[in-house]
């Protein structure tokens, strides 16, 4: 095979320079959003909680899925990996519940 075939099919797999520079922006803009989050006062502290785990699943998607090219694998390979994730996030709950994480105490703003 020659070099030129070689790198076709290795990029065929991939995403261009620009899905990678929009995703990392992406996941800027969203950190961003989450920092600043923290210094809205009188936002309460069940919707602070939803919106940073929504955010943080949002973030997580786009790292595995491009950055770590499981958006270009088989169905099988996200399979593998989105079964376990779900059982993990299953247990993390079950833990907060069980240690009353859910019950948070005012937070104080600088």
């Amino acid at each position: 095979m020659s070099d030129a075939t070689t790198s076709q099919a290795h990029g065929a797999g991939h995403a261009s320079v620009k899905t990678y520079i929009n995703v990392a922006i992406a996941l800027a803009i969203l950190t961003a959003i989450e920092v600043a989050m923290l210094y809205i006062p009188g936002l309460p502290n069940w919707f602070l909680v939803a919106t940073l785990i929504v955010l943080s699943v949002v973030k997580f998607f786009l790292v595995v899925g491009f950055f770590m090219h499981l958006w270009y694998d088989s169905s099988i390979m996200r399979a593998l990996f989105v079964g376990p994730l779900i059982i993990a996030i299953a247990i993390i709950l079950a833990l907060m519940a069980l240690f009353s994480a859910y019950i948070l105490l005012p937070r104080h703003v600088l």
